[in-house]
């Protein structure tokens, strides 16, 4: 029997001590202190099963549409040791789970581009990798060598060769010496894999579409000018090219088409152009051969029909691939990493490729550069304009010990910085990652959609056998036609329906908008990390603020201090003691005020920190505790009592039952609270403070930034936090919550959309679904990027159905005088498909602003 454990909830690889957000009697030891908590839903985590589970991520090429995406989904679900598939086809890219006891990543690609005839190839997170221009690999690169960090090599082209190393084990520049080879051999750097294979996918129907062109141009000239050529030249002519076209749509329609029908079981879109396409070919093929053998059909041949609709389908697909790819590089950060860097080699600098960077390396960063990779400032000062990622225009300045990010630009100052992280693991890489695995994600519109475009093919297919009935009967019964010119004439008709038939804007209509929508999110310093939170922040009319570190600064300042105690030193080392290593806000506060002052250090037993209350430990038979007056019980006394009536965060210090001190803190209001809360009121929506401080602080701040009265809740544990959320979430509001993740973790998932405000260093370990990167502006422009991204998938699905249904009434002949030829039926791709990528684009014009 698998083996279990039961573990603690913790936030972000962080103790409670700084998320202080569960509530309760269960206890754990950590470090040197016992965080007690609240009954907390015990995990049970199966070890064996877990440790043979991976996240894999595989690049894809050839995925032109969502029903691309829906069916690698369903087949990968379908491999053996699979689960928890995530497909976005906008950026070629799947991820899924994978149990690596039950199969491997390579028999899952091989059977992935079996049964889908994509192309697969996996992406390793923490491997890095150089491309080098090398006839032959290097006599001393042998895979798997640990010396040298060798992973394995690949072979590109005729002239590249890729080595993967992991950087953990040595360095690029560390590689390539051990190989023996030049840094000048290394190749240039190829760009972001889903612009790369967006460009091939361009080029290629690019091709495709231009031969396909030149192909038709012809047949259908001498299709519509009778009078040209002699008829049998026309045909034989005619039948030529309309064969090379054929052969065109070979490798675009057919085997798609037939690979999804017999190896995934899918049928695709693809199979009703085939269908479509098929019949006008081969219909005209027989009416060819009966003329060739002198028995003319009433209904000649129609070449011109199946080449032109190829030729425009074709034309459809090069212009969705071109929007598709506009959108991609218009929300592509990874565009914003520094091609090379100024490395500080020892009393010399020298320019080099980015990608050679190792850890630890010092660069230089001049006045106006960009910064090649995170780190650290380690001589200089400067003002770096961080825009790019956090969306706020003013620049932040920076001075020796703090952290510079990949990306932004450096200001009028030079400064030497000590590399924290490589490029391609870097702050960006991380949003970047964050922003797909997001726009891979289905919410439940994208469900919706989905289970639409799965009905769309049968029910076009069956219209188009009803359309072809009918038309057969009217021709014979209504106008005297022959049976042959009846069902040639039928035919048309139901070629029209397949061919003008398109479920792209369907299946557009979401993951279009969701992946733009991310991009332009993270490029305003909103990184959201689930597609659910666009799909529900738009829906939100209750809006729930923590206070400390959220509506104000976070820094708590120390203003007022009364000692209780004889030995106001000795009470003061006590107070040190107590808070020392805890990162609570208060906590952080009273610390860095009495760093200042030579204290004695106190060892105390069983330290333990209460959520929602303070600390409490033990020395020399006492117990000593540190937190709220409610806690102690203290309110009552003269010292404590004052500073809550003048509005301060009050921490108590008491030994036994008898105060020994008080401390009184303040923290500023953010300079935009007051204008983002005024702007959320403007859009009716119910703006709410919720604090665990003292009731006369809470109530000073929600005065501050025009809070309602009845809309303060002072006092609440972080347990009482999450019943709080609760309680609005029972009254059917839609509530998103904004804290600063030190103690609502329970809060922030509780809530419909949790937000959490922190920093670029905090977005991966965030547990929130939002993750804002500078302001308290973000909480407005991600609301108003999630009404925008609503108002787009809406106009999306009405345009697919109304495009839809008034097609193929008019390709079926519904309007009797009114209909779409077959030849021009291939346009429908178009017409269907650029009013949703048009919208979609539009968003990419969005901007934050700050001081609203």
């Amino acid at each position: 029997m698998a083996e279990t454990s039961r573990v603690p909830q913790l936030t972000g690889g962080k103790c409670m001590a700084r998320c202080a957000s569960l509530d309760g009697p269960d206890q754990y030891r950590h470090e040197d202190h016992t965080v007690r908590s609240a009954p907390v839903r015990a995990i049970e985590v199966d070890v064996e099963k877990a440790a043979s589970h991976d996240k894999v991520s595989l690049s894809v090429e050839g995925m032109t549409c969502a029903a691309c995406g829906n069916k690698l989904t369903r087949v990968l679900e379908s491999i053996v040791g699979v689960s928890n598939v995530r497909t976005i086809f906008v950026v070629g890219r799947t991820t899924f789970d994978l149990d690596s006891s039950r199969n491997s990543v390579a028999e899952i690609i091989k059977t992935a581009e079996r049964a889908t005839a994509f192309k697969c190839a996996p992406i390793v997170s923490h491997l890095q990798h150089l491309d080098l221009l090398l006839g032959s690999p290097p006599a001393a690169a042998t895979e798997g060598n640990p010396a040298i960090g060798i992973h394995h090599l690949d072979r590109l082209d005729k002239r590249t060769i890729r080595i993967t190393y992991d950087p953990a084990a040595n360095g690029a520049r560390a590689v390539l010496a051990s190989l023996g080879v030049q840094e000048d051999r290394l190749a240039p750097p190829r760009p972001d894999p889903a612009l790369t294979a967006g460009k091939g996918r361009l080029y290629d129907l690019l091709t495709k579409t231009s031969l396909a062109a030149i192909l038709t141009i012809p047949v259908v000239v001498l299709a519509w000018a009778d009078d040209l050529v002699e008829p049998q030249k026309r045909a034989y002519v005619s039948i030529v090219l309309a064969s090379l076209v054929q052969a065109l749509a070979v490798p675009e329609f057919y085997i798609p088409a037939v690979t999804s029908l017999i190896r995934a079981h899918v049928v695709e879109m693809d199979l009703l152009v085939v269908i479509s396409i098929t019949a006008a070919f081969v219909y005209s093929v027989v009416a060819f051969a009966f003329s060739v053998a002198g028995r003319r059909l009433s209904t000649k041949d129609f070449f011109e029909t199946s080449t032109l609709l190829i030729t425009l389908v074709l034309l459809g697909r090069l212009v969705g691939a071109f929007a598709r790819l506009r959108a991609v590089t218009a929300i592509s950060l990874r565009s914003l990493q520094s091609a090379s860097a100024m490395l500080v080699d020892g009393g010399s600098t020298r320019e080099i490729d980015a990608r050679l960077l190792q850890f630890g390396d010092i660069v230089l960063i001049a006045a106006h550069a960009q910064v090649p990779s995170d780190g650290v400032i380690l001589d200089g000062s400067t003002e770096v304009d961080e825009s790019m990622l956090t969306g706020e225009s003013l620049p932040v300045h920076k001075v020796v010990g703090d952290e510079v990010l990949a990306g932004t630009v450096n200001g009028p100052g030079t400064v030497k910085a000590r590399l924290t992280r490589l490029p391609r693991e870097n702050t960006v890489t991380q949003i970047a990652q964050l922003v797909e695995e997001a726009a891979s994600a289905k919410p439940r519109v994208q469900d919706l959609a989905d289970r639409l475009a799965g009905y769309f093919v049968p029910v076009v297919s069956f219209v188009a056998v009803g359309v072809f009935i009918i038309w057969l009967l009217v021709g014979i019964k209504i106008r005297d036609y022959s049976a042959g010119s009846a069902a040639s004439n039928a035919i048309t008709y139901a070629i029209a329906v397949l061919a003008v038939s398109c479920p792209c804007a369907l299946g557009l209509a979401v993951p279009m908008v969701l992946v733009v929508a991310g991009g332009v999110a993270a490029r305003g310093g909103v990184v959201i990390k689930s597609a659910m939170s666009t799909e529900m922040a738009h829906r939100v009319d209750c809006v729930v603020f923590d206070k400390t570190g959220t509506l104000t600064t976070g820094k708590l300042d120390v203003v007022a201090e009364e000692y209780l105690h004889d030995d106001r030193e000795e009470a003061a080392s006590i107070v040190a003691s107590l808070v020392r290593n805890n990162n609570h806000p208060v906590s952080l506060g009273v610390a860095e005020h009495l760093s200042t002052r030579s204290l004695d250090a106190v060892e105390f037993a069983d330290l333990q920190i209460i959520p929602g209350a303070g600390v409490e430990a033990r020395h020399n038979g006492s117990l000593f505790r540190a937190g709220h007056a409610e806690w102690l019980g203290v309110t009552d006394v003269p010292e404590v009592d004052r500073l809550i009536q003048q509005e301060m965060t009050i921490l108590c210090v008491a030994r036994d039952s008898r105060l020994l001190a008080v401390l009184g803190l303040k923290s500023a209001v953010r300079l935009e609270a007051v204008s983002v809360v005024r702007e959320l009121q403007r859009m009716q929506l119910d703006v709410h403070i919720v604090s665990g401080d003292q009731a006369t602080a809470v109530a000073a701040v929600a005065a501050t930034v025009g809070i309602s009265s009845m809309h303060v809740a002072a006092r609440r544990s972080p347990a009482e936090k999450r019943i709080y959320v609760q309680a609005l979430m029972r009254q059917g509001k839609k509530v998103l919550f904004c804290g600063d993740g030190t103690n609502d973790a329970v809060a922030i998932a509780q809530a419909d959309v949790g937000v959490q405000l922190g920093s670029s260093s905090d977005v991966t370990r965030a547990i929130a679904d939002v993750v804002l990167l500078s302001s308290l502006d973000g909480v407005v422009f991600l609301l108003a990027v999630s009404k925008a991204a609503y108002h787009r998938i809406v106009f999306n699905f009405v345009w697919s159905g109304v495009y839809n249904v008034l097609a193929i009434a008019l390709a079926a002949g519904a309007f009797v005088r009114i209909r779409i030829p077959p030849a021009y039926a291939g346009l429908g791709e178009i017409v269907s498909v650029l009013p949703v990528i048009a919208a979609a684009l539009t968003m990419a014009r969005m901007k934050r602003t700050s001081g609203l």
